[in-house]
């Protein structure tokens, strides 16, 4: 029962920022999108020259410094690798491609949907195809 509350808790939290976010000047379709503000850092640092997204994002750094904060925190950090790095870097690549084509990342999507967008729909159903496409793989252990 705690961990129930704790997730309904963690994503009002999520909700919550997203909307703050969204106050504070991000776009109003996007709040707090993974995919985006590694498309922006991309462009912060020079890697590609769209104006318009060219931003270090104060929310990645957020996120991967908390993230990791309380994992040392948990004692629950630990470095992991796994097969086939390259094809791991390369289904990655697709799968980032897709958010971007998309417009958005999963948390995205359910945002989009949250605000009216039935468009978020195609993009939810494609990430629980991808979800029930890659699983066996990953029980398999790839």
């Amino acid at each position: 029962m705690q961990q129930k509350w704790t997730i309904i808790t963690a994503g009002a939290i999520v909700g919550i920022l997203a909307i703050v976010l969204v106050i504070l000047g991000n776009p109003a379709n996007m709040g707090f999108c993974i995919a985006c503000f590694l498309r922006d850092i991309a462009g912060g640092l020079g890697l590609h020259t769209n104006a318009t997204v060219q931003y270090i994002r104060p929310e990645i750094i957020g996120l991967v410094l908390g993230a990791f904060g309380a994992a040392i925190v948990t004692r629950e950090f630990r470095s992991l690798g796994g097969s086939s790095a390259l094809t791991r870097f390369v289904l990655g690549f697709i799968a980032m491609i897709g958010m971007l084509v998309f417009l958005g990342c999963p948390l995205r999507a359910i945002l989009r949907l949250a605000g009216g967008d039935l468009n978020a729909l195609v993009g939810i159903l494609g990430l629980i195809a991808g979800v029930a496409l890659g699983l066996p793989f990953l029980r398999k252990g790839f």
